[in-house]
Order: C-alpha cells, then structure tokens, then sequence
C-alpha cells in the first residue's frame, strides 16, 4: 500500500479516533499498543505498517523533507510532537489522546 500524505494523516486520524472512543481518552501505553496492531490488522489484512503508525509509514516510503525512512527523533514526522517526537519522554503513552489528535501538521519543505 502506497500512502499519500493525506492519506497518512486520515488513517493516523481514524485510528486514534477509533481508539478514543473505545478505550477514552487516556489509555495505558499497552492498550494503546495492542489497539493500534488490532485496528491496522481489521483494516489493512496482510499489509504491514511501520510501528503500526500511518506517519511511519509514510516516511518509510517516502522521501520527505530531504529524508526517508525514518522520522529521526520526530524532525521529520508529519506532525509536530512536544519535546521532539512521539516517543520522547514517553508522549505517545502519557499523553490524552485529545492531544495527540490536535498535534499542528509539519508543513513541507518546498
């Protein structure tokens, strides 16, 4: 599966979404984990996405901002993440999920 970037941002959307509303807006980080490998498996059946993250996975397949592969530490994802990136200080599972569906989107490099 070929992602756009728009398409990235609505599947990271959608399963942030999804998940907020089954498990609220503030879930352990392993139900966040689990949640997020079930929602890409009933979604996507057979395709495997980079951490089971749409942003990872665009940036595995693209060369975005003079990178490709990898986020390196948050500089280049698709959003701006507090503190440099979703796994710094733990963001990605402390955070609200609220949070983490307002993060502003990186603007690209022309």
């Amino acid at each position: 599966m070929k992602l756009t970037r728009e398409e990235a941002l609505k599947y990271h959307r959608q399963m942030w979404t999804d998940m907020q509303k089954e498990l609220g807006d503030k879930p352990n980080g392993g139900q966040r984990v689990l949640f997020k490998t079930k929602w890409c498996d009933e979604h996507f059946p057979g395709e495997k996405i980079d951490n089971n993250c749409f942003l990872c996975e665009y940036l595995a397949q693209n060369d975005y901002n003079g990178y490709k592969g990898s986020c390196h530490r948050g500089r280049e994802c698709l959003l701006i993440w507090p503190y440099g990136g979703c796994t710094a200080r733990n963001y990605y599972y402390d955070a609200s999920i609220s949070e983490i569906l307002a993060l502003p989107e990186r603007e690209v490099a022309e």
